[in-house]
């Protein structure tokens, strides 16, 4: 095994004279191999079909849904590494340079996608008059005998070949991204994608709010995990003004279902891939390379690289959802309802926050939001509701900021927000205004810190 002991990127500026559009080049030290200096990791737009370029260089690809483009690596000419070295350096070196979310950059048969929803669609027989919603959205693949002869009593102009062929299509269907069954949607009840798809995210529940079940979102927990307190608060008053019953697994402990973000962290990891694909990620092992830089990985900034395709995270954010531009958004944002915009308030980022900063929901942003930054804030000074912005248990203020502004928060009850960030001087000098106990003290404890806790415990007591 050739041990890597140091990997050095030198990030490039993009030039489009250039035949191979390099993006970084590296220099890989090894503890028992001579140096490799200027490793070229470029992208391309793709013309054949064939696994290699006609250099050699194996192309890796970061959806294999799209191969437009394709990333590798050009190794100096003087190597003695043999084809599946160079293969797996390669590999190496993209993934280590081109950390960059949801996108893999293996290359193998296994990745070409097996589901293909439109011909499974057409070889699908639909009964007349065929209603999404006669197949209750807690029904999967696997059909109990039960639940069999509940829809065919209750849909007479259904098979039992069809319920099954149905109910295995549209299982796959929702495996794929949002965004790939999209035009589909109407050959489904939402409310199983919100039961059944973990890649969901709140600004795509936004987007089909009014199709969203929270009957079945509630148990839908890789999206739960991933939803903020303002989302998981509308579910729990949608299922109360709905009159119906709320999961058990939360019912006793609502409040603190809405505001822990680790609730249901165990359900948080989703699989991009299919059962077959996260085996064989499984096996992998390097034949020929290992590290010697312990558990560190080059953190990846090439997020700030412009103008490269296939390094797509300019483009799509961590869900893999397409980004969209100030243009685009601006349409969408003119057609939301209020009850959108209330909920978007407490999502969106700083950017839109302060381009519709005279259409959002600032009471819900200022309590919800999570991106919120000490200077943003000062920048908005005139649209923050300090009274919500009290009651916020994300975002991170400094001793000036609050004693600026300690005056503008309701003291008529304890500020969460002043709590969090409770210093032993701020005590003392506006302990009169500031409400708080050891019972307080104690359950923010995480964001005061070990050593100001006990000082200020210690005052308290006195």
């Amino acid at each position: 095994m050739l041990k890597i002991k140091h990997i050095e990127f030198i990030k490039t500026v993009y030039d489009e004279s250039l035949s191979h559009n390099i993006f970084s080049i590296a220099n890989i030290q090894f503890s028992n191999y001579p140096p490799i200096n200027g490793a070229l990791l470029y992208w391309k737009k793709n013309t054949s079909r064939s696994d290699f370029t006609p250099e050699g260089d194996f192309k890796f690809f970061y959806d294999m849904s799209n191969i437009t483009y394709y990333a590798s690596v050009k190794f100096p000419k003087n190597i003695k590494l043999t084809r599946d070295q160079r293969q797996e350096l390669a590999y190496i070196l993209l993934d280590e340079r081109g950390s960059i979310g949801t996108y893999s950059l293996k290359t193998h048969p296994s990745r070409r996608r097996k589901f293909r929803p439109q011909k499974g669609l057409e070889r699908l027989n639909f009964p007349k008059d065929f209603d999404v919603k006669s197949i209750p959205s807690y029904v999967g693949p696997i059909i109990d005998e039960i639940d069999m002869n509940q829809m065919l009593e209750a849909n007479p102009n259904m098979s039992k070949k069809f319920i099954h062929d149905y109910c295995f299509w549209r299982y796959n269907l929702v495996k794929l991204h949002p965004t790939e069954f999209e035009k589909y949607l109407d050959y489904v009840d939402f409310s199983y994608i919100c039961y059944a798809c973990d890649q969901l995210t709140e600004h795509y529940l936004i987007e089909h709010l009014d199709q969203v079940d929270v009957a079945s979102l509630q148990y839908n927990y890789p999206v739960l995990s991933r939803l903020s307190a303002s989302f998981k608060n509308y579910i729990v008053s949608e299922l109360k003004r709905q009159k119906l019953k709320i999961n058990d697994h939360f019912e006793q402990e609502i409040d603190v279902f809405i505001e822990d973000e680790t609730y249901f962290s165990e359900y948080s990891t989703i699989h991009l891939l299919d059962d077959d694909d996260i085996e064989e990620e499984e096996r992998l092992e390097y034949q020929f390379f290992e590290f010697e830089r312990g558990q560190f990985k080059w953190s990846g900034s090439e997020h700030m690289v412009k103008g490269i395709p296939s390094l797509a995270s300019q483009i799509y954010d961590d869900m893999g959802f397409r980004k969209r531009s100030n243009k685009e958004m601006d349409a969408y944002f003119g057609a939301y309802t209020e009850q959108q915009i209330k909920l978007l308030s407490a999502v969106l980022e700083p950017h839109w926050l302060h381009r519709y900063r005279d259409k959002i929901d600032w009471q819900t942003a200022c309590q919800y939001n999570e991106l919120l930054t000490e200077d943003f804030l000062s920048a908005h000074i005139q649209y923050v509701e300090f009274e919500a912005l009290g009651n916020n248990l994300w975002c991170e203020l400094s001793e000036d900021f609050i004693k600026k502004y300690l005056k503008h928060f309701n003291h008529n009850q304890p500020v969460p927000i002043i709590i969090r960030h409770l210093t032993e001087e701020l005590y003392l000098n506006f302990k009169d205004m500031i409400k708080v106990d050891s019972d307080l003290l104690f359950q923010y404890y995480d964001a005061i810190g070990d050593d100001e806790y006990e000082r200020l415990q210690e005052l308290l007591s006195e």
